[in-house]
């Protein structure tokens, strides 16, 4: 199978760069994940690993393996197997998880960098990573494997099994793969980086001023200044964050929980001190590497039903279980009303003393981190099924043909333990003594306020402090208030105080469950033209085909997440976690054609022009072209030249299409006020705007004001009118194999990509500006209403829309050398050597979130996680039975700060370091049967940059593992 081509043409060559990773490159670097030895290739350095996914804030995300070519993004980027597609693994997006893929089974993986749309279709824009699986296996393949880190933490256990016959005299072939990996999660305290006593923060340096101190520094002990775990409370009116008066506390906060004093630290910036009361920030890091258990079998054939038809076909069942340790739910402003029987009575005093805050609000506010509640904790487990059915033979001696069924599904329950239901946790802080709040005279019997009256609402967050609102219009969605209600009060005064039964009321467990499918039929013949005619170079060959396919994807939150009722859900627009229900599907003809014009000439030992089409026609984005031209030119057996220019196309996912359409709020600056209609990027395009808007001239008086103070009502979600982003790639290189160098190629490229019309979602102000600030008509414009008659803004929509643009630039390189010393002359026996090198010199990645306007304009060349240089070297010695296999991994420094003064970080930290890994594997192999090796990978144990817990290399530190490989 050739990678970026459908005809069938031994020995071929194109005119784009593939890069091959072989299975024994991955057995030789003790693979286990395949993405983490991916990443290690310069193309794939951006790719989503499971660190990377340790994220409290996607939770739909963790576990899973996704690749990224070029920095464009894990949606530009097409993961194949066997040349065919694969279905996704998050409802709503196309990026295959890798982790569904077997490790064991995979023959090699071909990365095809440049447009690929016209072959394979859509999403293909920065290219194609292509998983070729191994076909007509025979015997068996037996792999054990265990690692563990250093430092402790995220050790990994592997198991594959393959075994494979051929029968009825080798017309039929059936393989079977088991596999089975555990990799334990690696917690905040396995790594001093990250534990609470030890780990540092970048943050404003309190010494600033003094000689040698720059304005950022690192510092233990770093704490947040308003929260703290067992609650901040805020009981006086001289409360700087409130209203701008100086206040006896950084924040205005005058107790602890337990009442007594709050202590500060010293004072940083950004709500930081060092020391004091609040809660320490390295106590909300989530687990470096998320614990991930997968199992997978596998299952192919080939069946010869006759000398042109051969019966074919891939099954696979893939479960992964990931789970995850997140962080506590936290308040910024939470009202307790002052009758509240849990405020320490000294806390009451001064709240209803002078000054008190309790005379102004009627009670206090408490910041609180509640660790004491538990820290939320996500268990996704994911269900991939794939089947391909399909047939493949000769029509003729010149013409075959293909047709095949590709069927998958992935089924997901992610589930969020420690889940705070909101109602519940207010109505049970919005306490009170029973005998005082019906007879005035206290009992002691301290229950929820909602238990003796049905209609009192708690407050929850007050407004303005960045919490997430309360939603008072969903009160009684999850109990009925009133007696027996079930309502527990909890007392949140004093780290560890609620109760066991408050927490039991207040916390559950929600799941979301997810589905997505993808169906593909698809049917092309390929032949060439060697029955009617020949070119100079021989016969033209060429392939046509049809393709449809269908995707679709459903989500559905659980109940207390729909309404908005939780604190631990995914934040959305409003807060909520939303269904998503959408589909698409698409129709496709497609032609590929290869011209070989001249063949064993002078100069000219091969000159091929290759070329292929696509048309798609979408449910939704509606019809789309894409085209590739490439000439390959082989000079000699020595050095060739190569070039392609390619259209590409990514049709917008089923998430931004048709995430459901909901109500938000925001306050807007209306561009067209009298106060801001010269003003803007384009004033002059501004101001002719609104006087049209206005029916004003060119000369008349200006006196528009728009007079609302309240936030306006707009819609937000996806947007179904969304087109296909389109990108132009280019790519010219060299292929070098000298004749008087045996076994020595090297590969030079440079690659230019311009992806215009991506998909951008803008907040609603850049929405009302963009629509004044640009010419007329502009789709901005679309997005917004005005009252016909007071011309004031009433409405808008917050949808994506196709206006964004990326170019990125560069050089690849590959080096490949295999020294046999007897072929010098070497009368000893010393072994054979290997040497591969595979580089990157990137020239430019910008994005431009609006290209009309010029300060939207994002160059990231050299800044953090985008490295100018990378390059990874491997080199194996094979001595009889022996091999040892050395790898090297480096990329250059990248930015951590730019454009800032000289003394605003010591000029060390100003970038982030180097990586620079070192990894060795040594092999016996006994019988030709039974291999055992045993490797380090991060030799030097390279540690993550200062105050980082994953860059430029993972928190894992230096790893061992032993294996053995039995093959029969």
């Amino acid at each position: 199978m050739v990678t970026g081509t459908r005809i069938r043409v031994p020995d071929y060559e194109g005119s784009a760069p593939v890069s091959s990773v072989s299975s024994e490159a991955l057995l030789s670097a003790g693979v286990t994940n395949v993405t983490d030895f991916l990443t290690d290739q310069p193309a794939l350095v951006s790719s989503t690993t499971l660190q990377d996914n340790a994220n409290a804030g996607d939770r739909g995300s963790v576990g899973l393996n996704l690749l990224n070519l070029r920095n464009l993004g894990t949606q530009r980027t097409l993961t194949l197997v066997n040349g065919r597609r694969h279905v996704a693994a998050q409802p709503g997006s196309q990026a295959v998880d890798v982790n569904t893929i077997p490790v064991g089974l995979i023959e090699r993986v071909d990365i095809l960098t440049g447009g690929t749309s016209a072959i394979y279709g859509a999403d293909g824009v920065s290219g194609v990573v292509n998983f070729i699986l191994r076909d007509d296996f025979d015997g068996w393949d037996v792999r054990a494997q265990s690692g563990w880190s250093d430092g402790g933490g995220g050790d990994n256990t592997f198991f594959s099994v393959l075994y494979g016959k051929n029968i009825l005299d080798g017309t039929v072939n059936f393989t079977i793969a088991g596999e089975y990996s555990k990799t334990d999660a690696l917690e905040r305290e396995d790594r001093d980086f990250s534990a609470i006593a030890t780990a540092e923060t970048l943050t404003g340096n309190p010494n600033f001023g003094q000689p040698g101190e720059y304005e950022q520094a690192f510092f233990r002990n770093a704490r947040y200044i308003d929260t703290s775990p067992g609650g901040s409370i805020y009981a006086d009116l001289i409360f700087g964050t409130l209203f701008g008066e100086p206040s006896g506390t950084l924040s205005g906060v005058d107790f602890n929980g337990d009442g007594t004093p709050f202590v500060d630290g010293v004072h940083s910036q950004d709500f930081v001190m060092i020391g004091g009361d609040g809660s320490q920030l390295a106590a909300f890091q989530t687990d470096l590497i998320p614990a991930l258990e997968r199992a997978s079998l596998n299952a192919t054939f080939n069946a010869e039903l006759n000398s042109k038809m051969t019966f074919f076909g891939e099954f696979k069942y893939v479960n992964t279980q990931t789970e995850f340790l997140s962080q506590p739910s936290f308040d910024y402003s939470i009202f307790v009303p002052i009758d509240n029987p849990f405020i320490p009575q000294n806390v009451v005093d001064v709240a209803e003393g002078p000054g008190g805050i309790a005379t102004a609000l009627g009670g206090v506010l408490v910041a609180r981190d509640n660790f004491d509640l538990g820290f939320i904790t996500r268990d996704v487990n994911r269900d991939t099924f794939r089947g391909v059915l399909g047939l493949r033979g000769d029509l003729t001696d010149t013409l075959q043909y293909e047709v095949s069924l590709n069927y998958g599904r992935t089924d997901e329950t992610n589930t969020e333990g420690n889940n705070r239901i909101n109602e519940r946790f207010f109505a049970a802080v919005d306490s009170v003594d029973e005998g005082e709040f019906l007879t005035g005279v206290a009992n002691g019997n301290i229950v929820c306020r909602s238990n003796l009256d049905p209609d009192a609402i708690p407050q929850g967050n007050f407004p303005g402090f960045g919490s997430d609102p309360f939603d008072q219009d969903t009160w009684g969605t999850t109990f009925t208030p009133g007696p027996n209600s079930g309502c527990v009060p909890m007392n949140i005064f004093g780290e560890g105080s609620p109760s066991q039964a408050s927490l039991d009321w207040v916390l559950t467990d929600s799941t979301t469950r997810n589905t997505v499918e993808q169906f593909v039929f698809n049917a092309f013949i390929s032949g060439d033209s060697g029955a009617w005619f020949e070119l100079p170079g021989g016969p033209v060959s060429f392939a046509l085909g049809v393709e449809y396919r269908e995707e679709s994807a459903n989500s559905m939150p659980s109940f207390i997440e729909i309404q908005g009722a939780n604190a631990g859900a995914d934040i959305s627009w409003l807060g909520e976690a939303l269904p998503l229900k959408g589909d698409f599907h698409v129709k496709e003809i497609f032609g590929e054609v290869l011209i070989p014009i001249l063949k064993d000439m002078a100069w000219a030992q091969n000159l091929t022009v290759n070329a292929a089409y696509r048309y798609s026609d979408y449910s939704t984005a509606g019809g789309t072209d894409a085209w590739n031209v490439g000439v390959r030119w082989d000079i000699n057996d020595s050095f060739g030249l190569r070039g392609a220019v390619a259209r590409a196309v990514r049709a917008p996912n089923i998430s931004e299409l048709f995430l459901p359409v909901s109500q938000t709020f925001a306050v807007l600056d209306d561009p067209c006020d009298a106060d801001n209609f010269q003003a803007g990027d384009n004033p002059a395009t501004r101001e002719a705007n609104c006087r049209a808007l206005l029916g004003l001239g060119p000369t008349d008086p200006y006196d528009f004001e728009n007079t609302t103070s309240s936030s306006v009502e707009g819609l937000i979600g996806g947007n179904p009118n969304l087109e296909t982003e389109k990108a132009d790639t280019f790519t010219v290189g060299f292929v070098f194999r000298p004749s008087f160098l045996d076994g020595f190629s090297m590969t030079l490229d440079y690659y230019d990509i311009e992806l215009e019309d991506a998909i951008q979602f803008f907040t609603a102000q850049s929405i009302v500006d963009k629509c004044y600030d640009l010419p007329q008509p502009n789709q901005f414009c679309d997005l917004i209403s005005r009252d016909p008659n007071t011309q004031f803004i009433n409405g808008f929509e917050q949808f994506g829309v196709n206006v964004a643009s990326y170019t990125t630039s560069g050089y690849d390189m590959t080096i490949r050398y295999f020294l046999d010393p007897a072929d010098w002359g070497m009368q000893r026996d010393i072994g054979t050597f290997g040497f591969s090198l595979s580089a990157n010199k990137l020239e430019d990645l910008t994005f431009t979130e609006d290209p009309s306007d010029p300060l939207s304009v994002d160059e990231t060349v050299g800044e953090a996680f985008v490295p100018e240089w990378q390059a990874t070297l491997d080199i194996v010695w094979e001595y009889k039975d022996w091999m040892v296999n050395y790898g090297y991994n480096w990329f250059d420094e990248t930015r951590r700060f730019e454009g800032r003064p000289a003394d605003y970080i010591d000029p060390k930290y100003v970038n982030y370091s180097a990586r620079s890994t070192h990894d060795m594997q040594v092999r016996y192999t006994y019988d030709e049967r039974i291999a055992v090796y045993g490797g380090i990978n991060n030799i030097g144990d390279q540690q993550p940059d200062r105050g980082l817990t994953d860059y430029p290399v993972g928190p894992l530190g230096r790893f061992f593992y032993l294996g053995m490989n039995l093959t029969l």
